[in-house]
């Protein structure tokens, strides 16, 4: 078996099981039974008293209220564990399911800024952001409570199909995720101004799907209550050249998530790919650029999103969008704005000659295929 799909074939099984084989999905466990710590792990504290819980905060009108206890008490299922913390599924009881995030980088944030950051959290409302529902504030303990969504996250649909026994993600589908993924993320940029780096932790494991393959950001904008001095720098989850070199993180390092997320898209491929010449890897924008182009349709899209005549010219202007917004000059790079347009203007379907692909410097040829430059 080639180096690079054992180490993808690994990576997809990580994704499928849980990261702490203690806390595998059960009905029999409870949120606050062994007093989890941030990561899952029990840390021989008690769980606090009731009236030492505090309450709460919902920061939704018109939606159902239950209280902590109802959700410590509630069978939970771990959904996911990573450096920030552990992600619940809280079935209640006689209610509905619920999704619960315990954050252990967050302790040193005062109760003032956190409120106020979740509330502003609350506020935002788009069709591809899943919502903030309800927050939780103690010195020690910080959750956030939002809806389950028992789809699928986009990496699970991505590389678990196989292993779940379901069908893989026809072209259309994946052309329909990736702009409501930039919708999002657009909103994001409109609502949240401020901040320097609006989501922060883009990756296909933060997208969710619905049942109509909606897409749904989560884990956004945290940045703000995160504990560490280099928060943004450690929360992206694909460093731009920028961010690897000088630890400077901005909006474009969004923009270069969101490229290294389209190319994820297309290709199939885990986003870092095993390289003998690069150590840790070479990410799927140098991956991409090291595939002569006349073998991109053969080599680089994924096989399962069935390539006719009348799309693959479409899905090789979707791949250059991915590669603009991967420019490792940040001046160079795409605004998310340009990306938009550019997503806009594709079709499920092009012309049965539409191998040749417009540049930003016109029409060309098929031999005259030009890649956005990357120096």
């Amino acid at each position: 078996m080639p180096r690079h799909r054992q180490v993808q074939d690994e990576q997809v099984a990580q994704l499928q099981a849980p990261k702490n084989p203690e806390l595998a999905p059960t009905k029999e466990k409870k949120l606050e039974e062994g007093a989890a710590g941030y990561d899952g792990s029990s840390n021989g504290r008690k769980a606090p008293k009731e009236h030492e819980q505090g309450r709460l905060i919902f920061v939704r009108a018109g939606r159902e209220r239950f209280e902590l206890q109802d959700l410590l008490k509630s069978s939970a299922e771990i959904l996911g564990s990573g450096k920030f913390g552990c992600s619940y599924k809280a079935s209640l009881t006689n209610g509905p399911s619920m999704v619960v995030k315990r954050f252990r980088d967050m302790n040193r944030v005062g109760k003032e800024d956190f409120e106020e950051h979740m509330r502003r959290l609350g506020r935002l409302s788009h069709s591809n952001l899943l919502p903030l529902v309800a927050y939780y504030y103690r010195k020690d303990e910080k959750l956030m409570v939002t809806d389950y969504v028992p789809k699928r996250s986009l990496a699970n649909a991505l590389h678990g199909f196989r292993a779940a026994n379901i069908p893989a993600l026809d072209w259309s589908t994946r052309l329909k995720i990736v702009r409501g993924i930039a919708k999002g993320l657009n909103y994001l940029y409109e609502e949240l101004q401020m901040l320097s780096v609006p989501h922060g932790h883009l990756k296909s494991s933060n997208v969710l799907l619905s049942d109509s393959f909606e897409p749904l950001l989560t884990d956004y904008a945290l940045v703000p209550v995160m504990n560490q001095a280099h928060a943004a720098q450690s929360m992206v989850a694909h460093k731009a050249p920028e961010c690897k070199q000088h630890g400077k993180t901005s909006k474009k390092s969004d923009i270069w998530s969101f490229g290294i997320l389209i190319l994820e898209i297309l290709t199939g491929k885990i986003s870092i790919i095993d390289s003998p010449q690069e150590k840790g890897g070479v990410d799927l924008a140098g991956w991409v650029n090291s595939v002569d182009r006349e073998e991109w349709t053969s080599k680089v899209l994924d096989c399962e999103m069935k390539t006719t005549k009348k799309n693959e010219g479409e899905m090789l202007k979707l791949l250059q969008i991915g590669l603009a917004c991967c420019e490792e000059n940040v001046d160079k790079r795409y605004e998310l704005e340009t990306a938009l347009d550019r997503l806009e203007e594709l079709k499920e379907e092009g012309d049965e000659d539409s191998s040749s692909i417009p540049t930003e410097g016109g029409a060309t040829t098929g031999d005259d295929l030009s890649i956005v430059d990357m120096d």
